[in-house]
C-alpha cells in the first residue's frame, strides 16, 4: 500500500501515516525508490487495541552478490495486527509519503504447533542436528523464482540477525520464517529466502534457502560474499538483548556439523575476494581475510548481527571448536589428505555424513568423486565415469560402499571398483561404466571377468520385460540371466545368437538352466523349455524341445 494514500486520522501530526487493512498481518516492510529517508519509525496496534511502542527500521543489508540492494527496510515481526502508523524524514523533512508499505500474512501450517517442541538435541558433529524442513515449516514453493546455485566449496560461516522482534512465541516460529521467506523472495527480489539456516529463541533450527543444507548452496545473506559463505541467521534483534543459550547452542551445532565435516577449521582464518555490490564494505576485486566464523558486520555495511550478537561470536566459535573434537583424524579426511587434498581431489563439496549402512561418505570436487568409509573395509575413492554409475544407482545413499579404489584391469584397458552388496562397477573407453551386482557379477567372475568369455559388461543389470529375470550384455556377444529358479547363467556366442532369434526368454525356451558346457558333437546350453546345441563341425546350431 502506498502511504500517499493512508489516512492521517485528526490529531496525527504532519509526516505521520497511518495504514488499515482488513485482513490481519503479522510482519510488515517498507519500500522505496531514490534515496533513502534518514529514518525510518513504526508502530502497530494489536488486535486487542493496543499501540505498540515505536520501533526504527533499518535499510534492509545482505542480499545476492551481484547488483544492488533492494530499497526496503528489514521486515518486522509484529504478531497478528490489522493498523499501523509510520512516519519518516530525510533532512529534517516529511517523507512518508515516498514509502510503500508491505504487509504480510503467514498464515499457518499443519506443523506449527508441533515445530515450537523441536530443537537442536545433538551433542556430536557426525549427523546435522535436528532441523526444520522447508516442507515441514510450509514454505510455498510457487514463490520460488530462483533455481539453486552453489560454489565449489563452503570455506566460511557468516552469522546473522533477522533484526525484527523479540516479541515472538516460539509456536509463533515457523510463521515468522513464512514472512521472512516472503518477503526476500517476493518483496526484496531474491527468488527466496536469504538464509541458509535459521534459528529462532527456543533453539530450534529451521532450513533455510533451497538446494540442500549439505551442500555450497549460495545464499543472499552477505552481500559481495555469498560464494563460500554458510549463512546463518538468529531469529530476533540482538541489539536490544542477548541471545538465549538455547539459540547459541543450536547456531555452534549447526556450523559445527557444517565447517569442519568440509574440512575447515571453525577456528582458523580464510582469505575470500569480495564480490562487491549491495552492502558490501569492499569492493569487487578486494582479497579480505577473516575469520572462518564471522560475522555479517565484518563485511558489510550494518550492525548486524546487533551488539550482544557480535558479543557472542567468541563463545559460538569456542563451543564449535568443543563439538567439532579431533575432525581432522576421521579416516575419510586422512584419505583425502593422502590423495593430494583440495589440490589433487578437489574441495569438499558435499559434508561428510553418516549414511544408511554404517558408513560415512564425503563428495569432492563439484560432485566428480566421492570418498566412503566403512569400517571394515576402510576409506576407498570411487570417481570419474565409475562415480557418475555409482551415484546413478543411489552411491552412499543406497548404503553402498566402495571396498577398493579404483583399479587397472590385468589387460589394462578397464578400469573398476569393487563394492559391497556384492557390486562391481567396471570402465572402459569404449563401453562406458556399467555395473554388475550379486549373482550375476559372481557368474561373471566364475567365467573369468573381464578375461573370460563374456568381456565386458555394456549395460548395467537390467530387468527382463517380464520382471521375473534380470541380466548384464557384454562386449563378447555375451550375457548373463538370472531368476531366482534357475540361477545366473552365461550365454554367448553362436548359442546365444539363436536364443535371441527365437526370442529370448520370452521364447518356448524360456531362461537359461546351465552355462554352456562340451557335448560330442560340440557346446550346449539348457533352457527351462529345451536347449541349444552348436556343432563344431558345421558351426550350425540346432534348438530342441526337452
Amino acid at each position: 500500500m502506498p502511504l500517499a494514500d493512508a489516512e492521517r486520522p485528526p490529531g496525527v501530526p504532519a509526516g505521520m501515516r497511518e495504514a488499515a487493512s482488513r485482513r490481519q498481518f503479522s510482519l510488515i516492510g517498507l519500500t522505496w525508490q531514490g534515496t533513502e529517508p534518514d529514518s525510518i519509525e513504526l508502530r502497530t496496534r494489536s488486535v486487542r487495541g493496543t499501540w505498540s511502542g515505536w520501533r526504527t527500521l533499518d535499510q534492509q543489508d545482505g542480499g545476492p552478490d551481484r547488483g544492488q540492494s533492494p530499497k526496503t527496510t528489514e521486515p518486522l515481526w509484529t504478531g497478528p495486527t490489522t493498523r499501523v502508523q509510520v512516519r519518516a524524514q530525510r533532512a529534517g523533512r516529511p517523507a512518508t509519503d515516498e514509502l510503500t508499505l508491505v504487509a504480510i500474512d503467514p498464515g499457518t501450517s499443519t506443523n506449527d504447533a508441533q515445530i515450537s517442541q523441536l530443537s537442536a538435541a545433538s551433542s556430536s558433529v557426525s549427523t546435522v542436528p535436528t532441523v526444520v524442513t522447508r516442507a515441514q515449516w510450509g514454505a510455498d514453493e510457487s514463490l520460488m523464482t530462483w533455481d539453486p546455485e552453489y560454489a565449489t566449496t563452503v570455506k566460511a560461516a557468516a552469522l546473522h540477525h533477522t533484526a525484527d522482534s523479540n516479541d515472538y512465541t516460539c509456536d509463533q516460529s515457523a510463521a515468522l520464517v513464512r514472512g521472512i521467506y516472503y518477503y526476500h523472495s517476493v518483496t526484496n527480489g531474491w527468488g527466496d529466502i536469504g538464509y541458509n539456516a535459521l534459528v529462532d529463541k527456543c533453539g530450534t533450527i529451521f532450513e533455510g534457502r533451497t538446494g540442500g543444507l549439505h551442500l555450497p548452496t549460495l545464499g543472499a545473506h552477505t552481500g559481495g560474499f555469498n560464494r563460500h559463505v554458510f549463512g546463518i541467521s538468529m531469529i530476533g534483534d540482538y541489539d536490544a538483548i542477548p541471545p538465549s543459550t538455547a539459540t547459541l547452542e543450536s547456531v555452534s551445532q549447526m556450523i559445527a556439523w557444517k565447517l569442519p565435516n568440509s574440512y575447515v577449521d571453525p577456528a582458523g582464518s580464510v582469505t575470500l575476494v569480495s564480490a562487491g555490490g549491495g552492502t558490501s564494505k569492499y569492493a569487487a576485486g578486494t582479497p579480505v581475510t577473516l575469520p572462518t566464523l564471522f560475522a555479517h558486520r565484518d563485511v558489510g555495511r550494518t550492525t548486524c548481527p546487533g551488539s550482544f550478537g557480535y558479543d557472542s561470536l567468541g563463545s559460538v566459535r569456542d563451543r564449535t571448536v568443543q563439538l567439532a573434537g579431533d575432525w581432522r583424524s576421521g579416516p575419510i579426511h586422512q584419505k583425502w589428505q593422502a590423495l593430494g587434498g583440495e589440490n589433487e581431489a578437489g574441495p569438499v563439496y558435499a559434508v561428510e555424513n553418516d549414511w544408511p549402512g554404517g558408513g560415512r561418505a564425503t563428495v569432492f570436487g563439484s560432485g566428480s568423486s566421492t570418498i566412503a568409509w566403512r569400517s571394515d573395509f576402510g576409506a576407498h575413492q570411487v570417481k570419474g565415469d565409475i562415480h557418475v554409475t555409482y551415484n546413478r544407482l543411489g552411491g552412499p545413499t543406497a548404503g553402498v560402499y566402495p571396498t577398493t579404489d579404483e583399479l587397472a584391469t590385468p589387460d589394462t584397458i578397464g578400469r573398476y571398483n569393487h563394492f559391497t552388496h556384492d557390486a562391481s562397477i567396471y570402465w572402459t573407453r569404449n563401453t562406458g561404466a556399467h555395473a554388475v551386482f550379486g549373482a550375476i557379477r559372481n557368474a561373471w567372475a566364475a567365467n573369468g571377468w573381464e578375461t573370460g568369455p563374456a568381456g565386458y559388461p555394456i549395460t548395467d543389470e537390467l530387468g527382463t520385460p517380464d520382471g521375473v529375470g534380470r541380466y548384464n550384455h557384454f562386449t563378447k556377444n555375451a550375457s548373463i540371466y538370472w531368476t531366482p529358479i534357475t540361477g545366473a547363467h552365461l550365454v554367448h556366442g553362436a548359442i546365444r545368437d539363436r536364443w535371441s532369434a527365437l526370442g529370448w526368454e520370452t521364447s518356448w525356451l524360456g531362461y537359461p538352466t546351465s552355462d554352456e558346457y562340451a557335448v560330442t558333437a560340440g557346446r550346449r546350453t539348457d533352457f527351462q523349455g529345451g536347449y541349444i546345441e552348436w556343432n563344431a563341425t558345421t558351426g550350425g546350431t540346432t534348438a530342441q524341445v526337452k
